[in-house]
């Protein structure tokens, strides 16, 4: 995972799985990043293989944190059994799934 800044948008990079284990340890950097100054955040997760409910539950605590802030939050390039989870749990409708097409 890495936190880069583009185009004013402080980005988080998740890898691999994001599972309860890495959802635990990420905990201080979500609270950390729901106090961002910028008014949109995105998460990439291009290389996300598999999202748990504790992955998602931390996601869901970002959004909720930066939506009482008046931020937004978008989820760059989700792909495979973490799409499929998101819009089953129907996360897409509330928090936008973006391509990096849309980024331009």
């Amino acid at each position: 995972m890495n936190q880069t800044v583009k185009k004013a948008n402080i980005g988080l990079r998740l890898q691999d799985e994001f599972d309860a284990h890495l959802a635990r340890q990420m905990e201080p950097e979500f609270e950390m990043l729901s106090q961002t100054d910028n008014d949109e955040m995105i998460i990439d997760m291009t290389e996300v293989h598999f999202i748990d409910s504790c992955g998602i539950g931390a996601i869901v605590f970002l959004y909720k944190r930066l939506k009482c802030r008046g931020k937004s939050l978008h989820l760059l390039n989700v792909n495979g059994q973490p799409r499929q989870l998101m819009k089953m749990l129907r996360i897409d409708k509330v928090i936008p799934l973006i391509t990096s097409a849309e980024l331009c």
